[in-house]
């Protein structure tokens, strides 16, 4: 179905669906057309036969660090892309029909932490670590708190959005956002045998799938993604913050060098 080297791996087995991130040189960062092969990965798994949606890493080391700075520093339209795309995906997830879990170690962050709270289940490693840095660059990240608010109260996802603080596995499953937390040291193994036992139970899993749908409307969340869109690009596109990412890529760049 993909390409070894594309940058999203698809994969169908069993009833599962297995979507895998597959850009760990750029700390698997979401670009333009990574959102759009997710989204198309989320909307066609129920056509295909899918009973279940896996989202992984390729990277043994990171989950997600987040958009692709690197892309939406080059422009307005770039930019404007990339976030586009992001909330048709986040629209996607909302809508999916089918249960989706994600496995998930090492670094997570903007919207990275996005996917991982718009799933059902999350089987994370140990040194799991949730961030949501966007108020270092003088953003406010309004798409990651919408997402947050799926799993959490409105009031601690503004606190970490607007704190920036981290959160290790244990604190992020406390706080509902993480389902099992394994060992890093054998998370493929330990991890792929936790989303074995829930893929074996994916009937329950389906269940609890349609009453989060009924009792979470998608229509509602799509609805909140509209409203918030454009404060979202005028994050972005003030000057002081695209400044303020192009030092920091020229900092990254220059350390890269050294």
């Amino acid at each position: 179905m993909t390409c070894a080297t594309d940058p999203i791996l698809v994969a169908d087995g069993d009833g599962i669906r297995s979507v895998v991130l597959n850009r760990a040189g750029k700390a698997n960062a979401l670009s333009a057309d990574m959102l759009d092969s997710l989204r198309q990965a989320v909307e066609s798994a129920p056509r295909d036969g899918a009973a279940l949606v896996v989202l992984r890493s390729a990277s043994p080391t990171l989950f997600c660090a987040g958009g692709d700075i690197d892309e939406f520093a080059q422009g307005p339209v770039a930019l404007a892309r990339q976030g586009a795309g992001l909330c048709r995906l986040m629209e996607a997830l909302a809508r999916c029909p089918l249960p989706v879990l994600a496995e998930a170690r090492g670094k997570a962050a903007g919207a990275g932490v996005i996917l991982l709270a718009m799933t059902d289940l999350v089987v994370a490693a140990d040194d799991l670590a949730l961030s949501c840095p966007e108020i270092a660059f003088n953003m406010y990240p309004v798409m990651v708190q919408v997402a947050l608010e799926t799993k959490i109260g409105a009031a601690r996802a503004r606190q970490l959005c607007l704190s920036g603080q981290a959160l290790d596995a244990a604190a992020a499953r406390d706080l509902g956002l993480v389902t099992d937390i394994v060992a890093a040291g054998d998370f493929a193994s330990l991890a792929g045998a936790r989303v074995a036992y829930y893929a074996a139970r994916r009937e329950a899993l389906a269940i609890a799938r349609r009453a989060r749908l009924r009792m979470e409307p998608p229509e509602a969340m799509a609805r909140r993604i509209e409203a918030l869109e454009p404060l979202m690009h005028e994050n972005f596109n003030r000057p002081g913050v695209q400044d303020t990412v192009r030092d920091y890529l020229a900092g990254l760049r220059l350390k890269r060098a050294g």
